[in-house]
């Protein structure tokens, strides 16, 4: 589990989020092996998924329009 990462996602637009996160959920579904995580109710929402790997966050970071952060681990 230390090659994963936790990360939370989020988009510039509610446009974005409406075109682009199905593929988003296909990314993290393929990379996490996990059908749901904790997103808020805002528009555009606010996503927790599960630790991802590198290769998948890069993956979601190519997407149009999200804004993709690390969360430092303590």
């Amino acid at each position: 589990m230390s090659d994963r990462k936790r990360v939370y996602y989020t988009w510039k637009t509610i446009e974005a989020w409406e075109s682009n996160d199905k593929q988003a959920t296909e990314i993290i579904k393929a990379d996490t092996k996990q059908d749901v995580w904790i997103c808020n109710r805002a528009l555009p929402p606010t996503c927790y998924p599960p630790p991802m790997t590198t290769e998948g966050i890069d993956k979601l970071k190519a997407l149009d329009d999200i804004v993709v952060q690390e969360i430092e681990e303590e």
